[in-house]
């Protein structure tokens, strides 16, 4: 043996894995950019409060992470192991994510209704994180077995990421036209959009369950039923897509309510309906993965009922045992930690330090998301020639020299703040691409060292232990915002006009603090020791063992 075997996966496959992701994306986006802005410029908390909700949001995701991915490494159903928690968790995750939209009053009296609203958005936060770990864990969990071949893994996650990226952008876009109708309505902005992701996430989900099949299981949808709900599907998005055109019809738009311009409604409806549309194209066009039901995927499955059940201590053990998944975690905290403090600050930045409008700030997100699609497709393509770190390497240094010139930007320079955020979208791309396609490289090499395989128990604790650094750093970003004299907007109110001291904290927390988050990645990434050859020899090694273990038999 001088190479591990190929096992390529069809475009359908890719496809439908990739609107996995679609859905959880979606939804995350509005959080990550709008959910703190939400809750003090429109329900009216004091943003350390807020941060206080999103901190407990957090800690209580990562508790649920190591749980289910435990859960759903024991789970043995003939669908497998993964799709079965995604199709049970999907229409919670969809409710309680529209439910965190809702402003209810609980007392005329201000303080006694601010503290019932803190309780209302912690219990429908730690219901919304439940669900959506329950779907989105298990989906993360299905590359590994999906496909084995370095160059795939990439690949798959490159449709993965590209789905994500596009949600992300996709919901920017329906926020901005959301805006555009409701200007003076906030709550019934946030309300829709809500409601809207929730139902787009739905169908991405669905997609996503009903057509991939787990290794050595059976399909939920045999290739029959694939091809008559695909059928189904395509009808009714072709009708979606008629009625979304005759919206835009001037002749036609007044009898249907529109305005014969593109509006939220149409564009909706345009969404939906193609999303649609490709749901019922990658069932009717659906084929069956060889290397998902052939011999050694069968025995695959018998060897992993067979496994002795280790107890959560035992598996905590091996999983900070494995060096080069603690890499990892460290290169995806910093990642992701960078990300998501400036995402959640860049509304603030641009409203309140840039003195622009608050759909400014969604062109802003835009541009910095639509640059990481367009870029996801050439790192992916980097990475057929170079090891994964030194695509980390290219992107991050890029994104770093944009963090530190949104610090040094000044009001008025808008055309150089869209610049740097095209910049930050070089190395946002790597931030999606590269952690999560070392993943599967550290679980076969802890396979290789163990013999079992726990993709659940892996993913869980790596997300388990960003979801609490994010908890920290979305809590302080709260706390200190409150500190240095933030003035939360007045439901109903013009947005304040805030202190110097309030936009200085701004600033840092929109650019220096992220840029040194991202070095220390850096350095975790120059150390990370799985090189392409390192994981070829991974491979052989375990084909080798796999193939003496069975002589055996």
């Amino acid at each position: 043996m001088t190479s591990p075997d190929t096992e390529k996966l069809h475009f359908t496959t890719k496809l439908a894995y990739g609107a996995g992701d679609f859905g959880p994306a979606i939804a995350a986006n509005i959080l990550v950019f709008y959910l703190l802005f939400f809750f003090t410029n429109v329900a009216g908390l004091p943003p350390g409060l807020a941060g206080s909700i999103l901190m407990i949001g957090k800690i209580s995701d990562a508790i649920n992470d190591p749980i289910v991915g435990v859960l759903s490494d024991k789970t043995r159903t003939r669908w497998g192991r993964r799709l079965p928690w995604i199709l049970g968790g999907m229409i919670p995750f969809a409710l309680f994510y529209s439910l965190q939209w809702i402003i209810p009053s609980f007392s005329d009296d201000l303080t006694a209704n601010r503290w019932g609203l803190f309780a209302y958005y912690v219990i429908i936060g730690i219901l919304f994180n439940i669900a959506y770990t329950t779907v989105n864990l298990p989906y993360t969990a299905l590359t590994p077995e999906l496909t084995q071949d370095y160059n795939e893994r990439t690949s798959l996650n490159s449709f993965r990421f590209s789905f994500s990226i596009g949600g992300s952008i996709l919901s920017l876009i329906l926020y901005i036209l959301a805006s555009i109708a409701y200007p003076d309505d906030p709550q019934t902005r946030f309300f829709i959009l809500g409601l809207s992701c929730s139902i787009l996430g739905i169908i991405a989900l669905l997609w996503c369950t009903l057509r991939i099949q787990e290794k050595g299981r059976e399909p939920i949808l045999n290739l029959s039923q694939k091809k008559q709900v695909g059928t189904v599907l395509i009808g009714v998005s072709i009708l979606g897509i008629i009625y979304a055109i005759f919206r835009l019809i001037p002749a036609t738009s007044t009898f249907l309510g529109g305005s014969g311009n593109i509006d939220y409604i149409s564009f909706f409806s345009i969404l939906s309906s193609l999303l649609l549309l490709g749901f019922g194209c990658s069932l009717l066009l659906a084929k069956v993965e060889d290397h998902l039901v052939n011999q050694e995927a069968q025995q695959t499955r018998q060897d992993n009922q067979e496994q002795t059940n280790l107890s959560f201590f035992q598996q905590l053990k091996i999983v900070f045992n494995n060096r080069p998944f603690l890499f990892v975690i460290g290169i995806y905290l910093c990642s992701w930690l960078a990300v998501q403090l400036t995402a959640s600050i860049l509304v603030y930045f641009v409203v309140s330090y840039m003195n622009l409008g608050e759909d400014t700030s969604g062109l802003v997100a835009l541009a910095v998301q639509g640059t990481a699609l367009i870029m996801l497709f050439l790192w992916q393509a980097v990475c057929q020639k170079l090891d994964k770190k030194i695509v980390y390497f290219m992107g991050t240094l890029i994104w770093i020299i944009a963090q530190i010139g949104l610090f040094l930007l000044q009001p008025g320079q808008v055309t150089l703040m869209f610049i740097l955020a095209i910049m930050a979208g070089f190395g946002v791309s790597v931030a999606y691409l590269i952690p999560w396609s070392m993943v599967p490289d550290v679980i076969e090499l802890d396979e290789l060292e163990t013999g079992q395989r726990r993709e659940g128990v892996f993913y869980a604790f790596m997300v388990l232990l960003q979801k609490f650094g994010l908890a920290l750093g979305l809590f302080l970003v709260g706390v200190v915002l409150e500190a240095a004299g933030f003035v939360e907007q007045i439901p109903g109110e013009p947005i304040p006009t805030q202190p110097e001291t309030a936009l200085f904290a701004i600033r840092i927390a929109v650019a220096p603090l992220p840029a040194i988050i991202l070095m220390v990645g850096l350095i975790l990434a120059y150390f990370y020791p799985i090189t392409r050859e390192v994981h070829s020899e991974i491979r052989l090694k375990l084909k080798e063992k796999h193939q003496g273990e069975r002589e055996q038999l």
